[in-house]
């Protein structure tokens, strides 16, 4: 897999609170929070986490991706336990991991996981967040979501906890399909369609994210944006 990032402060925030990572046939993203340094340094340490382990696996399976996000959660967590002025520091995290024609995945948090195949671009993760939530229990239409009060409050973080509840799995892919991770600067303020019409109007992924970045920046860049694009081979 051929990947490409590319990781923004916006035009509000003070500081990049967002990371990711690009291996050999694995992609990380991270959005950190809390505190002065807290977000940078939980997303810090969960890519640097996530991407040591992960090249040191045996083999390949979504139990080994809950692992390695298991591991992080305990090391940022206990960083947190050692420094009581790190409390309430966490981060998101989202991976892709490519072996043939699989695609090994795992998020925590509302950092997303897409593919785009056959021209359509398909939601793999679910954000585990507050409008999730509301969407889900019927409360809130999807119209709605991106301009709701709480659409940052996140109910999954990891390293706010002992624990973490992980979601996982495993879709297929096929030659040319892409792949995209990306924070929550991109999509809590573009529209889905918007970003689907992106990837069909342009093949190439070095101008597809620069095209996302725009659209992002046109609207403001309230937040840190991170995007990973990559082409199954």
């Amino acid at each position: 897999m051929k990947s490409i990032g590319m990781s923004k402060i916006g035009l509000v925030r003070q500081r990049n609170e967002d990371r990711f990572y690009i291996g050999e046939s694995f992609c990380i993203v991270t959005d950190g929070m809390g505190g002065y340094k807290g977000g940078e340094i939980a997303s810090t340490m969960v890519v640097d986490t996530l991407a040591c382990d992960i090249q040191n696996w045996q083999e390949v399976s979504v139990e080994a991706l809950r692992q390695s996000v298991a591991k992080a959660n305990t090391a940022v967590y206990e960083r947190v336990k050692a420094t009581p002025s790190l409390e309430g520091m966490g981060t998101t995290a989202v991976v892709a991991y490519v072996k043939d024609s699989d695609l090994y995945w795992a998020n925590v948090g509302d950092s997303r996981l897409y593919v785009f195949h056959e021209d359509r671009l398909i939601q793999i993760s679910t954000d585990h967040s507050m409008v999730q939530a509301l969407y889900e229990a019927g409360e809130l239409k999807a119209d709605d979501m991106l301009q709701h009060p709480q659409r940052n409050v996140l109910t999954r973080a990891v390293g706010v906890s002992p624990v973490v509840e992980i979601d996982a799995g495993v879709q297929k892919v096929a030659p040319g399909d892409r792949i995209l991770l990306c924070s929550d600067g991109l999509t809590g303020y573009i529209e889905q369609a918007v970003i689907e019409a992106a990837f069909r109007n342009e093949p190439k992924d070095e101008r597809l994210i620069e095209d996302l970045m725009d659209l992002v920046y046109d609207q403001g860049a309230r937040d840190n944006v991170t995007i990973v694009i990559g082409t199954i081979g």
